[in-house]
């Protein structure tokens, strides 16, 4: 009977780690912190792998100007934290480990980063757990699909600062920030707003000679795609990428075998109820922007 009971405790355990069962079972990721003082990103990387990544990247991930996701780093961050990189269906879950890793490899431990537009704020969680200063400036309002469960992230992320206004914001934050990132949420501003954005966040990173680092849904190709080009080009522009280096990586991703594509699974979740021909499938990349001191 104590076999049996030991192998029903080590079931739930496993079903309570795992972001499929947890989702299966309509519970939102982050509602409640694990006990012993960590915020509720240790359900999707706990504190083993959380220091590997920190020992593999630290200091050793280069970046270009601008880039784009892969599946051969969308495997490494399945082999490396198999539940960040399974948390949301979609591409999403490639882009929150490919910043993770951005952030170990050009961003100091210790250093205070802002996030733009977190949403449920795991990679925000898992950095203040390393010991980085983490404030998000989020709205919470549920533009761009968002969420707007604002009370519940806070309670279940204690350790992180929480802004809730849109960027850039109103509130004063400070202007010794090391790094200012967003994660699948830039193609979402709106277009005017894109300059004023990014003057912000230069101003913010001044002081301390900070780095911009931005994740960006772009759509190649189908509905959308010329107004997504010219809001990315014009975020790049603002962050000081030249208009060759963003045009040479768009170039190479069309040829690219190893470009990440969102898949039709992820598309037909994002379509939700709507009937097809009114969200018909697009060739949808993450690009990947950095702008260094």
């Amino acid at each position: 009977m104590s076999k049996l009971k030991e192998q029903a405790a080590r079931a739930r355990a496993i079903a309570a780690s795992s972001p499929t069962v947890r989702k299966a079972a309509s519970k939102v990721l982050g509602r409640v912190a694990p006990p012993g003082g960590e915020n509720a990103s240790a359900w999707a990387i706990k504190d083993a792998p959380l220091k590997t990544l920190v020992d593999r990247y630290g200091g050793n991930f280069p970046l270009p100007a601008a880039s784009y996701g892969t599946v051969q780093d969308f495997a490494d961050s399945v082999d490396t934290m198999p539940n960040l990189a399974g948390a949301n269906f979609d591409m999403k879950d490639l882009q929150r480990c490919w910043m993770l890793k951005a952030i170990l490899g050009n961003v100091p431990v210790g250093s205070r980063l802002l996030e733009i537009g977190a949403g449920e704020p795991l990679v925000a969680g898992a950095l203040s757990r390393i010991g980085y200063d983490v404030t998000v400036v989020d709205a919470y309002d549920g533009s761009g699909n968002g969420p707007k469960e604002f009370e519940t992230f806070r309670t279940a992320y204690p350790d992180l600062t929480f802004v809730r206004e849109h960027f850039p914001p109103q509130t004063p934050v400070g202007d010794d920030f090391a790094a200012i990132y967003s994660i699948s949420v830039l193609e979402h501003v709106p277009l005017d707003v894109i300059d004023p954005a990014m003057e912000r966040s230069r101003e913010l990173l001044a002081r301390q000679q900070g780095v911009s680092i931005h994740a960006v849904d772009h759509v190649l190709a189908g509905w959308g795609a010329e107004e997504h080009l010219e809001k990315l080009r014009r975020i790049a522009s603002g962050m000081g990428v030249a208009d060759a280096q963003l045009e040479a990586a768009l170039a190479e991703l069309r040829e690219d075998p190893e470009t990440y594509f969102v898949s039709a699974e992820s598309h037909n979740r994002w379509r939700g109820a709507l009937p097809y021909d009114q969200y018909p499938m697009r060739r949808i990349v993450s690009v990947n922007l950095f702008s260094g001191a």
